[in-house]
């Protein structure tokens, strides 16, 4: 779950929490450490106080012990557990005792209890030493019973064992020392995991801002907004800051280039343009300077009526010939600005148009549209495209030749293929078949094949050209459906 809810949140929050993880984790860990070892010391001191003690006692007894002197080591007890209730920081002694090898009292701090010359009864005594572990006992131990502890040291005379000495001291002390401690350090190392939260969330932002600016810059990007894409600080020379100096040079010379392509294309349609006006001029003052003289020959003799035959249809047929250059590019206008989204039936309405241009010639037409309904393209330029492509193989065939048309999907591509048998185009002048105004028909315009290219160019798509003398020519129109998809 906790892996799952990490998934959608952002590096710096990860990062954040990595490191708070990270050091609360060691913090607490090395907070464990120290209690325990805490705990060991102290417990270590306190033995190392009982057996201190005993052996304060243990080092006076033997003479008393050979002298049967009872009083002595009793006063040699009490003394030592009056000088515990005094001194502070000592842990007092909750009882004392010395014992002969049998176990019997030889002194007790609570005499009444344990009589002189009995044996030692106790109701808690599970863990002490019996009287044969007295005589097996050559050297000081310590015994842990409870909230008690029990510093146990043997007495010798010439190697001989004569008793023993058992100083208990309460563990009470002990207990509270080590909470003491233990809150302490449970404290210092609470506050170190915050701090190190802390520093890890200002350690993160400052390593996960740059990137997040570098984000935005790369979505801006993708969006295609490279006119204002905003510089990410560079505050060190360390790897991040070597990442977004390379990034705002990349940003830099992404919008350089951006500027360049816009001055490039407004270049090129100004060189467009031109050469459009430049053709236009041409072409419309070839058929006027014919005109004019037509007229004026007309206005010199209005008295000759053969020349009204002869001139009229002249200026007829120049006059058509500029309204097909004018619609031409009127065509061209109107359909660069369209984005009319429909399904491919739509082409189906050209095949009565394409019937009206063979007009009864002894031409094969086969139509196969195989485009799905689930997809939808730019009409009008689609079907302009179409019906300029399907008029020119039209007017190349002969009677008794064949023009198909068939469209179809290739992955998220449409294809458009145009074929027909006529009598093909050289390969001298294919480089020229979409240049404006280029023709090798004695009546046309120039314009057909241009309009065509300016549409699929417009659409980011691709129009080839497969011919051979003699044998036909195929037109393929490459689409992509999502410059075409609404």
């Amino acid at each position: 779950m906790t892996v799952q809810f990490l998934r959608f949140k952002g590096l710096s929050f990860k990062f954040a929490v990595a490191m708070t993880a990270v050091i609360s984790g060691v913090a607490f860990t090395v907070g464990a450490v120290f209690m325990t070892l805490n705990w060991r010391h102290l417990q270590r001191e306190l033995e190392e106080k009982a057996l201190l003690l005993a052996h304060s006692v243990a080092m006076t007894a033997p003479e008393a012990i050979l002298r049967n002197d009872n009083w002595f080591l009793y006063k040699s007890l009490k003394r030592l557990a009056l000088q515990s209730s005094h001194e502070r920081g000592i842990t007092q002694i909750v009882t004392g005792m010395i014992l002969d090898p049998d176990g019997h009292v030889l002194a007790h701090l609570r005499p009444g209890d344990n009589p002189l010359g009995l044996l030692l009864h106790e109701p808690d005594t599970t863990n002490a030493p019996t009287w044969p572990d007295i005589r097996n006992l050559r050297s000081p131990t310590v015994i842990a019973r409870g909230d008690h502890l029990e510093g146990v040291v043997p007495i010798f005379a010439d190697k001989l064992l004569l008793g023993v000495v058992r100083i208990r001291l309460s563990r009470t002390v002990l207990l509270a020392k080590a909470e003491r401690s233990a809150w302490i350090i449970a404290g210092i190392t609470l506050a170190l995991a915050i701090a190190g939260s802390l520093l890890g969330a200002a350690i993160s932002r400052r390593i996960t801002k740059p990137l997040t600016a570098m984000t935005e810059g790369m979505e801006a990007v993708s969006r295609g907004e490279l006119t204002n894409i905003a510089p990410v600080p560079v505050s060190d020379d360390d790897e991040l800051g070597k990442l977004a100096a390379t990034f705002n040079k990349m940003a830099v010379e992404m919008m350089e280039k951006k500027a360049l392509e816009e001055q490039m294309a407004i270049s090129s349609k100004l060189v467009a343009l031109g050469r459009i006006t430049a053709g236009v001029a041409h072409e419309v003052n070839n058929p006027l300077a014919g005109m004019l003289n037509c007229i004026d020959t007309l206005k010199n003799h209005p008295e000759d009526p053969s020349l009204t035959e002869r001139y009229l249809p002249l200026l007829e047929k120049g006059l058509h010939r500029i309204r097909n250059i004018v619609e031409s590019l009127l065509i061209e206008l109107r359909t660069e600005g369209s984005n009319e989204q429909s399904s491919p039936s739509s082409l189906e309405e050209l095949k009565d148009l394409v019937d009206a241009e063979i007009n009864g010639r002894s031409i094969r037409f086969s139509w196969d549209n195989v485009l799905g309904e689930d997809i939808r393209i730019n009409g009008r330029r689609v079907q302009q495209i179409v019906l300029n492509l399907l008029k020119n193989a039209i007017q190349a065939v002969p009677d008794g030749g064949a023009v198909s048309f068939r469209s179809y999907l290739d992955a998220n591509w449409v294809i458009l293929e145009i074929q027909d048998t006529g009598p093909g185009i050289a390969a001298d002048i294919r480089d020229q078949l979409f240049d404006p105004f280029f023709t090798t028909k004695p009546n046309g315009t120039g314009l057909g094949l241009w309009i065509v290219y300016r549409m699929v160019e417009s659409m980011r798509g691709v129009i080839q050209v497969e011919s051979q003398p003699g044998k036909g020519t195929k037109f393929n129109v490459t689409l992509p459906v999502t410059a075409m998809s609404t």
